[in-house]
């Protein structure tokens, strides 16, 4: 009995996930895919170009194309820079989503690196510099200082 009742609650999850892949819809697919001409997403662009680019979206999902078919045909058409999103394999995989990384990775090293040359410099500072020394003795101002001591004190 329980394993019938998990069979059916991963039905539930898949079948929504499934039938979502196989009807695509212009706003599914418009934030994930570039206008050639303006470098924006066709959801934010309202160039000519992006307008001939959602006729053939819309004429793909005429023909019943799902989503990934779509963005096949998109970049057989356009090329892959019409995608928003970086591919996972080959140079996209690397400058797409490893490069970025590696490099906020690098420059995190540097700022620790700054940050520790600073504190070590400041510390090297600090104790280079002399204590600051009190007021000569033999000024007036101690003179006067040490007579106010002795009548109040």
């Amino acid at each position: 009995m329980r394993i019938a009742a998990t069979f059916a609650a991963v039905a539930a999850l898949i079948a929504p996930a499934a039938a979502g892949a196989q009807n695509a819809s212009l706003p599914d697919i418009e934030d994930e895919v570039m206008c050639t001409i303006c470098g924006t997403t066709l959801q934010l662009s309202s160039s000519p170009q992006a307008e001939r680019e959602r006729v053939f979206i819309n004429d793909l999902i005429a023909q019943g194309l799902t989503k990934d078919e779509i963005k096949d045909e998109l970049v057989k058409e356009y090329g892959p820079e019409v995608l928003a999103v970086p591919g996972d394999d080959g140079f996209d995989l690397v400058g797409g989503w490893v490069l970025p990384v590696v490099a906020v990775l690098v420059g995190a090293g540097l700022v620790v690196l700054a940050a520790r040359r600073w504190r070590r410099d400041q510390r090297r500072d600090d104790a280079a510099a002399p204590a600051p020394a009190g007021p000569d003795p033999a000024s007036e101002e101690s003179k006067r200082l040490r007579e106010d001591l002795e009548r109040y004190g």
